[in-house]
């Protein structure tokens, strides 16, 4: 694929500052006229609210006429049951509105009747039944007690009727008094919410054919107005599914401050309006109370209403700049290829220069100018590539031959330390397994044993610090070790030696930490000197940490006290030594090194069994691997086991 000219980049990079220029004029454009929209807007809906709220409230009183007429046919019915049930039939075929009437009777107010008389005429009934009983005891409920207590007719909260209308319906309920002015009972009127949604879609149809709503929302069908009741829950809404089953609080998609406080202010019966986010819909929400109830109706007109006619303004400006900005790419391009020629040029020189030719000749500029100076400084980069590609062959071969030395001495370093296992296979009472790891190339950590009169000597060493100067020192502790140990039957004696002999000539300040041991195979004597070495651990049924006296590593100071301690080993028990390499490698919390890990683990070995020398160590091996993963391991890391069979 060829790569874009100058030409080109240039040009594209005019055109990207004329539009953003261009995109910050529209958006000013556009942010103007969708405020002076949504101004007009507002206006416009919250007269639609108004006019909605208006037939809600013409509907609703109808009902209350209708109710006032039943109360006065039943007032004037009270002789006997059978005037009540003619009043009810003869009053629901005067109303299609209404779902049904009834009027529910004081207990004992007609004899045959001993405690429930409540006669109920449904809309879809031939004749009035009586619907009081033990199981419908209405005696007891909230709308024949409140309104027994007032003294005007009140709208009940929804309930569903599971015995006169078979609906979700909302009671219009007043007492009834009788000629003595003593209470006879109370009489209501149903309305059906199904009834209620249906004639709010009616009305929510008729105000977008009749123009009302703008054009641009007649194809949204999230457009719609509800009504819920104090508690917020709906008693009309387009989806039937959530009348008397929802609450509105449960589709507003952020209970945030703002949207608590439409939900609160709804439920005060107040007036006003607010932009969130309902049923996933961004949407201004205007809402008021529905006069004469305790409810609150609302209309919901998605913001991409007001968006519509904003954005057709913007569209058109879009055009007109979609084509300035092509006839400004057309100029501004060809003005740009004509100054930039020459470059051309000097681009194909230099592709063979980018080939590795750097003798190929460059373009001659006949002007002194910019692209001049380019070509200048290409020369001198193609001098300064020449010497440069030399300095990286010699580099890489210097590097090469010090990979080259840096991996023979870790062989030599290898090779020093024990690495066959078993070591002893022809011996019975004991068994060994070692590990050693560095961080770097070569390290400085150290590990050895040998049997001499039926003793196992073995130490353990760390060199202060890491790579080569830290091999040396340990291939000399080492050294010193197999010397010293060769004729020394006391632990601490071999190590006084070897720190009077790491102190001379130590210009390098270095120095080593040590543990010796010396385990008599015939007793299970274990004697040792600890020169700032981890303590070791003895392994059988449960773990003990080997205790020691002084801390000072060799190699710090002349004639340092070393102490010798003695411990007997009991068979089957194993010793584990180590570096602290291995804790500080396996610490849970990197700024605090200790042993918990390691304890733990070793626990686990335990509990399963693991106590021989090399299921012991490859199983710390696998939770250094766990512990550290892909990371740089930071510390060189040894380990030696020990296993005394007795």
């Amino acid at each position: 694929m060829q790569n874009p000219s100058i030409a080109n980049r240039l040009t594209r990079k005019v055109m990207l500052n004329v539009l953003v220029t261009m995109f910050i004029i529209v958006s000013i454009i556009f942010t103007i006229t969708y405020r002076a929209i949504k101004s007009e807007a507002n206006g416009r809906y919250e007269a639609i609210m108004d006019l909605v709220n208006e037939k809600l409230t013409r509907i609703l009183a109808s009902e209350e006429i209708s109710a006032r007429n039943l109360f006065d046919e039943v007032y004037y019915s009270l002789d006997s049951p059978e005037s009540v049930m003619r009043a009810l039939e003869k009053e629901i075929k005067l109303n299609n509105y209404s779902q049904g009437y009834f009027m529910a009777f004081e207990p004992g107010y007609f004899p045959e009747y001993e405690k429930w008389f409540e006669p109920y005429m449904n809309k879809n009934d031939e004749h009035p039944r009586n619907i009081g009983s033990a199981d419908h005891d209405y005696l007891t409920r909230d709308w024949y007690i409140e309104s027994k207590k007032s003294e005007v007719g009140i709208w009940s909260d929804p309930y569903f009727d599971d015995v006169g209308a078979f609906a979700n319906v909302c009671s219009l309920t007043m007492p009834i008094y009788d000629k003595r002015d003593s209470v006879a009972g109370v009489c209501g009127v149903d309305l059906s919410l199904d009834w209620l949604v249906n004639k709010l879609q009616d009305i929510d149809h008729n105000s977008i054919v009749s123009g009302r709503i703008p054009f641009d929302s007649r194809h949204d069908t999230r457009f719609h107005s509800f009504i819920i009741n104090r508690d917020g829950t709906y008693l009309a809404h387009p989806d039937k599914e959530r009348v008397m089953k929802k609450n509105v609080l449960a589709y507003i998609n952020q209970h945030d401050e703002d949207d608590m406080d439409l939900y609160m202010q709804m439920m005060q019966l107040k007036r006003g309006q607010t932009t969130l986010v309902l049923d996933g819909v961004l949407a201004t929400v205007y809402y008021a109370p529905l006069k004469s109830t305790n409810w609150a109706m609302a209309i919901v007109v998605p913001q991409k209403v007001f968006l519509y006619r904003a954005l057709v303004l913007v569209g058109l400006l879009l055009v007109v700049s979609i084509i300035s900005l092509a006839i400004i790419y057309y100029l501004c391009r060809s003005n740009v290829r004509r100054v930039a020629k020459p470059l051309s040029a000097l681009a194909r020189s230099t592709e063979e220069v980018a080939k590795g030719n750097f003798d190929a000749p460059l373009p001659v500029i006949d002007y002194q100018d910019e692209v001049c100076e380019l070509r200048d400084s290409f020369a001198t980069m193609q001098q300064s590539l020449e010497k440069y590609i030399e300095d990286i062959k010699q580099n890489t071969a210097r590097e090469a031959a010090l990979n080259h030395d840096l991996e023979v001495a870790w062989k030599i370093q290898k090779s020093m330390v024990p690495s066959k296992f078993p070591p002893f296979p022809k011996r019975s009472d004991i068994d060994l397994y070692g590990y050693l790891k560095p961080a770097r190339s070569i390290g400085g950590d150290l590990y050895d044993f040998f049997i001499r009169d039926e003793k196992l000597f073995f130490c353990i060493c760390d060199v202060c610090c890491k790579g080569i100067p830290a091999a040396l020192f340990m291939m000399e502790t080492r050294s010193l070790f197999r010397a010293y140990a060769a004729t020394e039957n006391r632990p601490d004696r071999i190590v006084f030696k070897i720190n009077n002999s790491l102190n001379e000539n130590n210009e390098s300040l270095m120095f080593v930490t040590l543990f010796i041991g010396i385990l008599d195979l015939k007793t299970g004597e274990l004697r040792y000197c600890n020169a700032g070495n981890e303590a070791p651990l003895i392994i059988n049924k449960e773990i003990t940490r080997l205790s020691f006296e002084g801390v000072n590593p060799v190699g710090v100071d002349f004639n340092t006290k070393y102490v010798m301690q003695k411990i007997h080993i009991e068979p089957q028990t194993t010793i584990l030594v180590y570096t602290d390499g291995l804790y500080k490698t396996m610490a849970a919390d990197k700024e605090k090194s200790d042993n918990e890990q390691v304890l733990n683990e070793v626990n686990r070995a335990i509990q399963d069994g693991q106590t021989d020398p090399k299921e012991l160590i490859e199983r710390l091996k696998q939770s250094i691997s766990n512990y550290i993963g892909d990371a740089e391991q930071g510390d060189d890391i040894t380990m030696l086991a020990i296993k005394f069979y007795g």
